[in-house]
This record gives structure tokens, C-alpha cells and sequence, in this order.
């Protein structure tokens, strides 16, 4: 699980050291790590399986971030812009969601 973790950690880091606005590195890191979460629990059924902890645990949680995404909605809140803060969250949860399931169906 270590070496998934820091996987999905630099990585993380990486897509935030490039110029994109917050929002949009929230959407790209939590997308991706819902795709291969999706693949990752398609491919291994067994909660328990070694690559499916590295993979699942390590890697999906070291790249995905619920919390940067609470602090950005909250900060669009507190910044006076609700729609912005609407927009990111059902665009969290549409492109999240369809990654996750596209994930599965890829690996069936």
C-alpha cells in the first residue's frame, strides 16, 4: 500500500504544480483515481487482495482528495460564488461516478 500511496501522492502534487485553476486539478485527480478504483474493484473481487490494496487504498487514495474538494467548495462559498461551487460539485459527481463505472465496464 506504501508505494501505491506515494504514487498516487506525487502524482497528486504533480497535476497541482501545473497552472490550472484548483477546481480543475480537483476534477482531474478525483476523475482518474474513480476510474481506477473502478477497474481496481472490477479486476479484484477479494477486499483483502494485495494489488487491490495497493491499487485502491494506495494509489486512489493518495491521488484523490475529498478534502481539497470541501475546502475548495468552501472557499468558492465564502468567496461569493455559489454557482461555481454547484458546478464543481455535480461535475465531481457526474465525471467521478462515470469514471468509476466506465472503469468497471472497461475490465469486464
Amino acid at each position: 500500500m506504501l508505494a501505491g500511496g506515494v504514487a498516487g501522492t506525487v502524482l497528486r502534487w504533480a497535476v497541482g504544480e501545473l497552472e490550472w485553476s484548483v477546481a480543475a486539478s480537483l476534477l482531474v485527480v478525483n476523475t482518474v483515481a474513480s476510474g481506477v478504483l473502478g477497474m481496481v474493484v472490477a479486476v479484484w473481487q477479494d477486499r483483502e487482495h494485495p494489488a487491490r490494496l495497493a491499487l485502491a487504498v494506495g494509489f486512489c487514495g493518495g491521488l484523490s482528495t475529498f478534502s481539497g474538494l470541501a475546502v475548495e467548495l468552501a472557499q468558492q462559498l465564502d468567496r461569493g460564488d455559489p454557482w461555481d461551487a454547484v458546478v464543481l460539485i455535480v461535475a465531481s459527481l457526474a465525471l467521478g461516478g462515470g469514471a468509476f463505472f466506465g472503469g468497471r465496464e472497461v475490465v469486464s
